[in-house]
C-alpha cells in the first residue's frame, strides 16, 4: 500500500462542542482514488450498521480519511447508533435549504458522516433532477476522502440495489442464522444476475467461534459457487461480545469505548484487510465509477447495465 494519507479533518475538530464539520480533508491531490465500499445485508438485525461504523473508525485509526454515508434515506441509523444530533439532513439538502457541507457530522474516531433522514422518499422515487443534485453534492465532498463507506438499507429493495450495484466493492454482513444466509444468497443473486456484480466480500458477525464463522461462510460460498458465477471472498469474523450491546445502548462505538474488546479487535482486523488487500485499479473502481453508474441508473432506470 501507498503511504497512509492525512487523517480525517474531523479529528482536528476534537475539543469543539459543536459536532458540525466546517472543513473536510483533502485526498492529497489525487495521490489515490477514493475507494467506495457498500456494506449490505440480506436481512436486518445482523449488525450491519454497527460493523460499517466501527470499520470506518478502524480505518481512520490507520491514518485514512473516511466519509460514511447513511444510505437508508427513510430510516436514519448511523447518527442514532452514535448518539449524534444532526443539524440538518439530506432532506434539507434536497429542498435547497442548506448545502451538504452544512450537515456533515464529525463522528467518533475522526470519521465524517453524511446523515440520512427519517421520512424522506426513497432514492428511486426522487425526481431525476433531485437525484442529480444529491449525487453532485456527495461527489463534491467525497473526492477529498480516502474512503467512502455506504451503509445501505437491508434487503433487496430498489434503494439497496441502487447503491450496491454502483459501489466499487460490496461487503455483505451475515450471521450464522439460516435466514441470514438465504437472504444474503438472494441479495447476491439479484446483484449478479440483474446488475452484473461479480465480486463480493463477506464478514460473519456475532458468532461464538471461528469455526462457526467458517461454517457459515462455507455454506454461503458453496451455494453461490454452485448456482452463480461470482467470486466471494472471506474478509473475517466478529465474535459475539457483550460489550457491543452495552455500547449500542449507550450510543457509543465499541472501537472507541472498548478498543481492546474481542469485537473491536476483530473489526480492526477487517479494516486492515480491506486496506491491505486493496484491489488493483480496474474498470469498476473508485468514486468516479460510483457516481457515473448512479447517474446512468437515474437516467435509464433500475435496469441500467453495471
Amino acid at each position: 500500500m501507498n503511504q497512509k494519507r492525512e487523517r480525517n479533518g474531523a479529528e482536528r475538530l476534537e475539543g469543539k462542542k459543536d459536532s458540525h464539520v466546517g472543513n473536510t480533508p483533502s485526498n492529497h491531490a489525487g495521490q489515490g482514488v477514493t475507494r467506495v465500499l457498500s456494506f449490505t445485508s440480506g436481512k436486518g438485525g445482523v449488525g450491519k450498521t454497527h460493523s460499517v461504523t466501527n470499520v470506518a473508525i478502524a480505518l481512520a485509526n490507520q491514518g485514512l480519511s473516511v466519509l460514511l454515508l447513511d444510505a437508508d434515506l427513510g430510516l436514519a441509523n448511523v447518527d442514532v447508533l452514535l448518539g449524534l444530533k444532526p443539524k440538518g439532513t439530506l432532506h434539507d439538502v434536497l429542498k435547497g435549504a442548506i448545502s451538504l457541507d452544512d450537515i456533515l457530522l464529525a463522528g467518533p474516531g475522526g470519521i465524517t458522516i453524511i446523515p440520512a433522514a427519517s421520512g424522506i422518499e426513497e432514492i428511486h422515487a426522487l425526481k431525476p433532477e433531485e437525484k442529480m443534485f444529491l449525487l453532485e453534492e456527495i461527489e463534491r465532498v467525497a473526492h477529498r476522502f480516502d474512503y467512502l463507506l455506504i451503509d445501505t438499507p437491508a434487503g433487496i429493495g430498489p434503494d439497496v440495489m441502487y447503491f450496491n450495484s454502483a459501489a466499487a466493492e460490496v461487503v455483505c454482513v451475515i450471521t450464522g442464522e439460516p435466514t441470514s444466509l438465504t437472504d444474503t444468497y438472494a441479495l447476491i443473486k439479484v446483484l449478479s444476475t440483474t446488475y452484473g456484480e461479480k465480486r463480493f466480500s463477506v464478514v460473519v458477525n456475532n458468532v461464538d467461534s471461528e469455526e462457526e464463522a467458517t461454517a457459515a461462510f462455507t455454506k454461503l460460498a458453496r451455494a453461490v459457487d454452485r448456482f452463480l458465477q461470482v467470486d466471494v471472498r472471506y474478509l473475517g469474523w466478529v465474535p459475539s461480545d457483550p460489550t457491543v450491546r452495552d455500547c449500542i445502548m449507550q450510543q457509543r462505538p465499541v472501537s472507541c469505548e472498548f478498543p481492546s474488546s474481542p469485537s473491536a479487535r476483530a473489526l480492526a482486523a477487517v479494516a486492515r484487510r480491506i486496506d491491505d488487500e486493496a484491489p488493483q485499479r480496474r474498470l469498476k473502481g473508485g468514486m468516479q465509477f460510483f457516481f457515473r453508474q448512479l447517474l446512468e441508473m437515474s437516467a435509464y432506470g433500475e435496469e441500467a447495465s453495471c
